[in-house]
């Protein structure tokens, strides 16, 4: 069964590099490096390969070349929460492991949900469950938003996200959260760390847009869970509301950072950064 303490923006770096190496913006050998350095190792579990048998365990590393050789016309993620199927469609086993691990990614047709993967008392891993979601499966990511010029979808979205922030801000603030301040709340120790970890090592392709949108995104992502641990409510019904708001911002916020992570293939040949 996944386990959603993996962080899930492991599963955004996942289809980053892969989305550049598809691009051939990077080569595969430096995707499976940023995917290294973020973790002791990741394997892949239910892989089925060209002649159809799933293999127990194969590592990502070796993986990855496959992948990317298959040309996919999808690599995207997806950032689902508890009663939000953000970025998923459909139904069956990959849309349930999605939403247990709170993210997966899809390349081309197969679909991959990470898990912390334990190997003695030191090491800290990921494997990822290789699902089949092409053909007539039933169950993958929901359609890309990139339907028209990619820096339009993300002006767009950081505008939407922008317009959560006040709201929730408003809200928050008026239920008894006087700390509540995602940039200068201990949530932004965590939200450094975070960057340090992951969406730094973005590949050096990425749209600046994107990536300042990403890691606008992913700041506020983990400010909002130390929001979400927080009594700070000072009645039932208070609470009922500070619940209210904090779910629609973890709403735009997931949204925000799938559009940033989501940049199609063919938007990464034309970028300069």
């Amino acid at each position: 069964m996944p386990n959603p303490s993996v962080d899930p923006q492991i599963a955004g770096l996942l289809a980053s590099w892969t989305a550049a190496a598809v691009a051939r913006r990077v080569t595969v050998a430096q995707a499976a490096a940023a995917l290294a350095s973020v973790a002791d190792g990741h394997v892949v579990c239910g892989w089925s390969g060209p002649d159809g048998v799933a293999s127990s365990e194969v590592w990502l590393a070796d993986l990855l070349a496959e992948l990317v050789d298959a040309k996919p016309d999808v690599v995207r993620v997806a950032f689902p929460a508890p009663g939000d199927p953000l970025g998923l469609r459909g139904a069956g086993a990959f849309t349930s492991s999605a939403l247990l691990a709170q993210s997966a990614a899809v390349v081309g047709d197969v679909g991959l949900v990470p898990e912390t993967d334990l190997r003695g008392s030191s090491y800290r891993g990921v494997r990822w469950r290789a699902f089949e979601v092409g053909g007539q499966s039933t169950s993958g990511v929901a359609e890309s938003p990139f339907a028209v010029e990619p820096s339009r979808v993300i002006e767009q979205t950081e505008r939407a996200l922008r317009r959560s922030l006040r709201s929730a801000t408003e809200t928050l603030e008026a239920v008894d959260l006087a700390r509540w301040r995602p940039e200068a709340s201990s949530g932004g120790v965590a939200a450094a760390a975070a960057l340090d970890a992951t969406l730094r090592a973005l590949p050096p392709c990425w749209p600046a847009t994107a990536r300042a949108l990403a890691e606008r995104s992913i700041t506020l992502w983990h400010a909002l869970d130390v929001v979400s641990s927080d009594d700070g409510a000072a009645s039932a019904s208070a609470g009922e509301v500070r619940s209210s708001a904090v779910r629609e911002l973890s709403h735009a916020v997931r949204e925000a950072a799938m559009v940033a992570i989501n940049v199609p293939a063919s938007a990464l040949l034309a970028s300069t950064t």
